[in-house]
């Protein structure tokens, strides 16, 4: 057994190794929990990288040292230049660990592999159609940006495009000619979540150690088979990091904390394979192990719903002023929700029967008045419609309210509304872009990126080629955020709200277009309000890309969690279509576990303001072949029978199930249906429920609840098997406490495995058919003790 020693001033370890029957035991006494939190690891590749070292300081701290340790036995010292560290490469088992030394305090940050493979796709010379002036690729690996191959010099007609991937899937299609394909040569296919499918190319990662824990008598013990590297921390101290090369059991006694919130983690890895990593918060000195002991702070256990203010319900009809212009059809103008009406349905109680404990409301500064944008069809000759600013995407105030959504009184009667009964609020922030009334623009109109590109084209739309300077439309100017007195200004703005509004966070709209400039600065100053407020919020941004560059944004600096839309992809892919697979949702799954830890707050949508209606996808009334901004322009859209209820249901099993933070959008609570925007924006129904919608409301709730009182549903490990075609079992394990998870996605009953425990295991959630299978396109959760 070979274990580093590694100590601190506050911090004295409890070890205890049941190896070779060796067993010391320490107590261990810790009073410097970090207000913001655990330290998220970071994630290097093969070559070396470089880190701010600013993301793991508080405000007016400076950190002394800085000690990369690839292994246990192997630590240096790095040099920090201009703020950031270099590392030079991957840990040498997959997990390392760096040292911040601030005011005499380590600080442990975790370092893991991001196990790279290179990877050559190739078009081959027989492959049709034979390209006449262009090859190339675009996926994941190329941020969905049409890249060129490269010819094969001694293969006439073969072209090849190197790439670095990490493991997992990675979807993909070449371009020949400008036209978009799949891959002849590879027929592995995955679901794009739209109805259509990409080629993609499957990478495995080494296999990892297990890991696990259990409690006894106060103690928490940590074991991993071995040969693996362990490391434990408490509250970002490092209290163990060693090599074994045997089995381990290691004891870690907790005391002389104070009675708050403190976190016990451990990581484990082997030759490149990392195990689950594990989170155990403790109350004071005791792991909890009681939902009961959880309150809103912690965002593990958190519910999200998502409204569209305006869409919601009209809580006061004063404020009701829908633009008179004929251009904007109905459905493209304000509707008159309010806040005065979430309020409304807070107070009736809404979101607690329905087991939602947050609530992300749209964004409720002013925004422009009068007509704006265009959609038309493609022939223009059926719809045309401008819109106005319902949607509150249109900035022209970073901290007014808008008339037409309330008032700062009403902001302020929401949130205390919220906190008072244990619920959190979550404001949709816009900072990348104002509209071109905005006041900002008549002073500083040179803050704006540039609407032209050099070769004299539109810098609109172009989301993946030009991200961080496109516009995404002409009269919404983009901020150039990596200009320093921009970020200054914007991110003094968002900071505001922290001040004056009871907001506990921010949903971050177009994060991805927005430089790391602006979140360093925004999370700094949120650092610094937490001093005064004495609050810690929580952050969430949007991002659709590769894992790789949705975890560019996530670190102790910058945002705590996005959304997953690469889970939602493949879950509407598995769950809409008879030709999806579980096997693609699993793979997808367990790959965002390993891009963002299997304790993640990563968003896990039923839907969004910007996709079609999954319901509507799931039972056929909507043609994935047709845009669906147009049938939903120019079709009164229903249910198409109840299939589309049943399958709502079943995704909605599916994100309660999952780690992450299940977001129901407005509406899907009742299997709401429609096509694209605006026609997925529709107002909220409450009353006169067919019988499906009530049924689906129930078990939307029923989940909801169901995941919010078990421990295992929201920490421990997370386990995929996917048992047939038919049938996905989720297993959730935390200190001795197993929910098991299954779910149909076919169209007739499944029989389900023995569960092998000798006693009737309760059903927690859904239900079994007269014979005991698990009826079609359905779920059912059973718990154990």
């Amino acid at each position: 057994m070979n274990a580093s020693q590694f100590g601190s001033k506050a911090v004295a370890v409890a070890m205890a190794f049941a190896v070779l029957g060796c067993q010391p035991s320490e107590e261990l006494h810790t009073h410097l929990a970090s207000s913001w939190g655990p330290i998220m690891p970071i994630q290097v590749g093969a070559n070396a990288s470089t880190w701010v070292v600013q993301d793991w300081l508080g405000p007016g701290e400076s950190a002394e040292r800085l000690i990369y340790c690839s292994s246990p036995s192997s630590c240096d010292t790095l040099v920090i230049e201009q703020g950031t560290v270099t590392l030079p490469g991957a840990p040498t088992s997959g997990l390392g660990v760096l040292k911040v030394l601030v005011n005499d305090e380590e600080r442990m940050v975790p370092v893991l592999s991001k196990g790279e493979q290179n990877h050559t796709f190739m078009w081959g010379p027989a492959n049709q159609p034979q390209p006449t002036s262009s090859v190339g690729i675009v996926g994941d690996l190329t941020g969905w940006t049409p890249t060129p191959a490269t010819p094969v010099t001694d293969q006439p007609g073969a072209y090849a495009f190197d790439a670095v991937l990490r493991p997992g899937n990675h979807p993909y299609q070449w371009v020949i000619d400008g036209e978009w394909m799949t891959d002849p040569s590879n027929d592995d296919l995955m679901s794009n979540g739209m109805g259509g499918w990409n080629s993609v190319v499957r990478l495995e990662a080494p296999q990892p150690p297990n890991l696990s824990a259990f409690a006894n008598q106060g103690k928490l013990f940590f074991q991993v088979d071995g040969p693996a590297d362990l490391l434990v921390t408490v509250d970002n101290i490092m209290v163990h990091y060693g090599r074994h090369d045997q089995a381990v059991t290691l004891p870690v006694v907790l005391s002389g904390f104070d009675g708050g919130r403190h976190h016990v983690r451990a990581w484990a890895a082997h030759e490149g394979g990392i195990a689950q990593d594990l989170l155990i918060p403790t109350a004071g000195n005791a792991p909890v192990t009681d939902v009961a002991n959880l309150d809103r702070s912690d965002w593990h256990s958190a519910t999200m719903y998502f409204l569209m203010v305006d869409r919601f319900f009209n809580g006061e009809v004063d404020n009701d002023e829908p633009v008179n212009d004929p251009s904007i059809l109905p459905l493209a103008n304000h509707l008159g929700g309010d806040l005065q009406g979430v309020t409304a349905k807070l107070e009736e109680g809404y979101f607690d029967e329905l087991g939602m404990n947050t609530v992300w409301i749209s964004p409720i500064t002013a925004n422009a008045e009068g007509a704006w944008g265009l959609w038309q069809d493609s022939l223009r000759t059926q719809v045309s419609s401008k819109f106005s600013g319902y949607h509150g995407y249109w900035p022209v105030s970073c901290t007014q309210v808008d008339r037409r959504f309330g008032s700062r009184k009403a902001m302020t009667a929401l949130t205390d509304g919220a906190h008072h009964r244990g619920m959190n609020v979550l404001l949709d922030y816009v900072g990348n872009h104002v509209h071109e009334d905005h006041p900002l623009m008549d002073v500083h109109r040179d803050w704006t990126t540039n609407l032209y590109l050099p070769d004299g084209s539109l810098n609109t739309e172009r989301w993946d080629d030009h991200r961080l300077t496109t516009w995404f439309d002409t009269f919404m100017p983009t901020l150039d955020l990596e200009r320093p007195e921009v970020a200054e200004a914007m991110s003094d703005s968002a900071v505001w709200w922290a001040h004056h509004s009871g907001i506990d966070g921010f949903r971050h709209d177009a994060t991805k277009h927005i430089s790391e400039v602006f979140w360093r600065k925004l999370t700094l100053k949120l650092k610094d309000a937490q001093r005064h407020t004495g609050k810690r919020l929580f952050q969430i941004g949007e991002t659709y890309g590769s894992p790789d560059l949705i975890g560019s944004y996530l670190s102790s600096g910058m945002l705590d969690a996005q959304f997953d839309f690469n889970v939602y992809d493949k879950a509407v892919g598995a769950i809409a279509f008879e030709e999806g697979s579980w096997s693609d949702l699993v793979e997808t799954s367990e790959s965002s576990l390993s891009a963002y830890g299997a304790h993640h707050l990563m968003g896990n949508i039923t839907g969004n303001q910007d996709r079609p209606r999954f319901t509507s996808l799931a039972d056929g009334t909507l043609d994935v072949n047709e845009d669906m901004k147009f049938q939903g322009w120019t079709r009164d859209i229903q249910h198409g029978g109840d299939e589309g209820y049943a399958k709502m249901r079943t995704l909605m099993s599916f994100i309660m199930s999952v780690p992450g933070i299940p977001c129901v959008y407005y509406g899907d609570e009742i299997a709401d249906v429609g096509g694209n925007d605006p026609d997925n924006r529709r107002m909220m129904r409450f009353g006169e429920l067919n019988d499906q919608e009530t049924a689906t409301r129930a078990w939307t709730a029923s989940w909801a609840n169901l995941r919010r009182s078990r421990m295992s549903m929201l920490y421990g490990t997370t386990r995929f098997d996917v048992l047939n075609d038919a049938v996905l079992h989720i297993q959730r394990s935390y200190l001795g406490e197993v929910t098991d998870i299954y779910l149909n996605r076919e169209s007739s009953p499944a029989p389900l495995p023995e569960l092998g425990t000798g006693q009737p295991v309760p059903v927690l959630a859904g239900s079994l058919t007269s014979d005991g299978q698990l009826p079609a396109w359905s779920a059912v959760a059973f718990g154990q003790p």
